[in-house]
């Protein structure tokens, strides 16, 4: 029996697609074209799930299946097994978005709700065994190359620290400004005798310069809100210079806790999820300070040298609960 696959055209969806485009290509040169696998088998895979479940409810498979498969990707490491794209991806649609109804009904941002199932499950693979990105001086990186491997064809024996979780160890030397900002982010350092090599996070968080221009093109095109974007950053960027002076040993400098990590990939792209952040103008701005603090909080006394998920995940929980305050307010100021 042959089925079709009908599709709900989105137009807000393509424009989100179009934006992290720059993150796609710059995953590519950074890691080769493995991140182009990853990301395909993770659409796929959100697609086919949200299908499944389109077929009983008899409705259309939406695109935000595909924008949902790409964040998925780029929150992933490029050493992530094929297993665990599949498990994540199909756990982030049916538990985050298809048991709530569909588009539209999820309270939780079905991407994050698939990485923070494999984190919390697989968290050696999550965390452990992250690989150096290619320099720019690599050219053409990972363009030329399935995995890019600059060290030894011995990727199980490599284990690599992020930016962020370096300068948390205590690392003497770390990445200059232009470095984070462009993503020419690999180096090394020294740890109680050891050299430990600083590589990429996870593949979207590369270069934050490609981050911010994909993410005003969406602001610009409306497909996220500004209120989300500014009070995110704004808040963000205030509770790191009070936690820099007065933990200086947990809380990088000012710029360094901006550009290290997936600080603009979550702000622009996460916290400004349509379906799960508040529609209300006032929410929105409380909303984007409430998962900045959140996620400074983590991030710094935590175990976990990004908390940004899970503070996403903890605002979406609370969305919903802002919108309604916000109108009861206006309901009784008439």
């Amino acid at each position: 029996m042959k089925h079709n696959l009908p599709v709900q055209k989105q137009p807000m969806m393509r424009t989100v697609i179009v934006g992290l485009l720059p993150a796609v290509i710059a995953s590519i040169y950074f890691y080769g074209w493995v991140s182009m696998g990853i990301l395909l088998l993770s659409v796929l895979t959100c697609i086919i799930t949200e299908w499944l479940f389109a077929r009983s409810m008899k409705c259309k498979v939406t695109e935000a299946s595909v924008v949902t498969g790409i964040l998925f990707a780029l929150v992933l490491p490029p050493t992530i097994p094929i297993y665990m794209v599949i498990i994540g991806a199909a756990f982030g649609i049916t538990f985050g978005k298809m048991a709530f109804g569909g588009f539209g009904c999820n309270v939780f941002n079905p991407a994050l709700t698939g990485r923070c199932f494999i984190y919390i499950t697989f968290p050696i693979h999550m965390t452990a065994r992250w690989v150096p990105a290619a320099n720019f001086s690599d050219f053409p990186g990972g363009f030329a190359a399935w995995r890019f491997l600059p060290l030894s064809g011995k990727l199980s024996a490599l284990t690599t620290a992020t930016p962020s979780h370096a300068y948390r160890a205590g690392a003497e030397k770390l990445p200059d400004l232009l470095q984070l900002v462009l993503g020419n982010i690999n180096g090394s350092f020294e740890k109680l005798g050891e050299t430990l090599f600083i590589g990429g996070g996870v593949l979207g968080e590369g270069s934050a310069v490609l981050l911010i221009l994909g993410g005003l093109y969406i602001v610009y095109k409306k497909a996220a809100k500004w209120r989300l974007v500014v009070s995110f950053l704004s808040v963000y960027t205030i509770v790191q210079i009070i936690l820099h002076s007065l933990v200086p040993e947990l809380s990088p400098p000012l710029f360094y806790g901006l550009f290290s990590g997936g600080v603009f990939l979550a702000a622009f792209f996460m916290v400004t999820d349509p379906v799960s952040a508040p529609k209300t103008s006032a929410a929105q701005l409380l909303y984007g300070s409430l998962i900045a603090v959140v996620g400074q909080i983590i991030k710094t006394f935590s175990l976990f040298a990004g908390g940004i998920m899970f503070a996403i995940l903890i605002g979406n929980m609370f969305a919903p609960l802002m919108d309604h305050t916000v109108r009861y307010f206006k309901r009784n100021q008439k």
